[in-house]
């Protein structure tokens, strides 16, 4: 929900100028599914037959791409203090998760944001390059951290491929228009037995439980928020884009501004955490973010 809670008044703003979309199912290509959400021209579907949950019709790329290159990220060095607060446990956990599978070498976080993530793995030994959108975050990780960080979106990134030891998203896949062509292409940048890291919202059941109480809500994130993962179709798209060794993690909880919003990802991360401890890391509590490790085959 990290994203739902950052641009909200930003989304009221600027989403209703969008062109949309249809599409068909990016995992099996089919065209039916049961509408879960609708939000304006917007539906959250659930694919009839593999069950992905997708959003269609959606605002077009280009209209997406400037929508992040301008407005996602704050800029005001109050709101990119808090981010950096927010987000400091997640970060670091990933970066021990990475370090238990890699010794040191090439890391590449895709949409890197204000680079805090970056920094952290450059103190560590690593040699690290960012991808991002935002004007403000990319003005940030180069000015403040000296962080080289490319200007570009992911498809048209000018990458060797073969080059990484690692490779980083963190809450990006169900922003990616395609997720499966998107793992696709990590999986040609990474080295041999290279590992992807991937950090995304779990959001249907809670979605399904506040419709349910009559609470309005916008847990999907329409309409930026392109698909919803629970760990299985996670695990179904990594292992089509030729990944294996496919483990899960809670990776800690976001500490939003909000004290009831921090108050609960507090709560519900830590629950998460011990019934993933106890159950012998295998039972994953729906409705909070979670994070996935796999290495390429």
């Amino acid at each position: 929900m990290i994203s739902t809670m950052l641009h909200s008044s930003l989304q009221r703003e600027h989403s209703e100028c969008f062109t949309v979309k249809s599409i068909q199912c990016c995992y099996c290509g089919n065209t039916w599914g049961d509408t879960l959400r609708g939000l304006g021209p917007y539906r959250m579907m659930k694919c009839s037959h593999c069950g992905f949950i997708y959003l269609t019709p959606r605002p077009t790329e280009e209209d997406l791409r400037t929508y992040y290159r301008h407005h996602y990220l704050p800029q005001d060095p109050g709101s990119i203090d808090k981010w950096s607060r927010m987000m400091r446990a997640v970060f670091l956990k990933a970066a021990d998760q990475i370090e238990k599978h890699c010794t040191r070498g090439r890391v590449l976080d895709i949409g890197c944001g204000f680079g805090f993530f970056l920094k952290e793995m450059r103190e560590r030994g690593w040699e690290v390059t960012g991808l991002e959108m935002s004007l403000s975050g990319i003005s940030y990780a180069r000015n403040t951290f000296k962080l080289p960080v490319l200007f570009t979106e992911f498809e048209k990134a000018d990458l060797p491929e073969g080059h990484f030891d690692v490779i980083a998203a963190f809450y990006v896949i169900e922003h990616a228009y395609n997720p499966l062509l998107f793992l696709q292409r990590v999986h040609a940048l990474l080295k041999p037995k290279g590992v992807v890291i991937l950090r995304y919202p779990h959001t249907h059941l809670l979605e399904y439980l506040l419709t349910l109480l009559g609470i309005e809500n916008n847990v999907y994130d329409i309409p930026f928020h392109l698909s919803d993962f629970s760990p299985q179709t996670i695990e179904r798209f990594l292992i089509k884009a030729g990944f294996s060794d496919c483990r899960h993690f809670i990776g800690g909880h976001t500490l939003p501004e909000k004290y009831l919003h921090r108050v609960s990802s507090s709560i519900f991360g830590t629950i998460a955490e011990i019934l993933f401890q106890l159950s012998f890391k295998t039972y994953l509590l729906p409705g909070v973010s979670k994070s996935i490790i796999a290495r390429k085959n």
